[in-house]
């Protein structure tokens, strides 16, 4: 019992977002076409695929996405309250006194998470807009789930509207779709 409650006492005390989510948050960024430069206030982060940690904020996340050849593109990350926030507010709540937990998190800004963790660009060359691939690049990411359920069955509405928006017969979105993990997966796929 004592083992218990110095346990409770040291959780109550800790600072939940810090303890299990860190100070930073990893975030994946995917691009038509690869190897787009993705920079954070001038700083370059890396190239597409890229996975990179970045600083939890209460501020959204502003990146730039560049490439020779293409229109750079802006990315926005909005924060949003994190579980190590809700944590360490049921046990604020919890204890009357308090949680010194809460304080550091709120503090040193681990109670805030990046929405979407991961962000798909599309790349548009310098003097073009190509106004069908925008419009799949945003119904594929849109309706991805709903995709991935009627390619099960083999049939839809939604996929047929991919079918028309792309020009590809059904019979050959479906394994495209079968085989995509991610949204990103199925943009590549379709538009390269």
């Amino acid at each position: 019992m004592k083992l218990f409650l110095s346990f409770l006492f040291f959780f109550a005390l800790s600072a939940c977002g810090t303890l299990f989510v860190g100070q930073n948050q990893t975030i994946l960024i995917d691009s038509v076409p690869s190897d787009v430069s993705i920079y954070q206030n001038g700083k370059f982060l890396g190239t597409t695929p890229l996975t990179a940690e970045v600083e939890r904020t209460r501020k959204p996340l502003m990146l730039k996405a560049e490439k020779e050849g293409y229109n750079p593109q802006a990315i926005m990350m909005d924060s949003s309250l994190g579980w190590g926030g809700v944590f360490d507010g049921v046990f604020a709540l919890l204890f009357i006194t308090g949680s010194t937990g809460f304080s550091t998190d709120a503090s040193n800004e681990t109670i805030w998470s990046y929405t979407p963790g991961q962000y798909f660009v599309y790349m548009i060359k310098t003097g073009e807009e190509n106004m069908r691939d925008s419009k799949t690049l945003l119904f594929i990411t849109k309706n991805f789930e709903t995709l991935r359920m009627e390619a099960a069955d083999g049939k839809g509405q939604t996929l047929n509207a991919l079918s028309e928006l792309t020009g590809k017969n059904i019979n050959l979105l479906i394994p495209a779709i079968n085989e995509s993990a991610y949204p990103s997966d199925l943009v590549k796929a379709l538009l390269q």
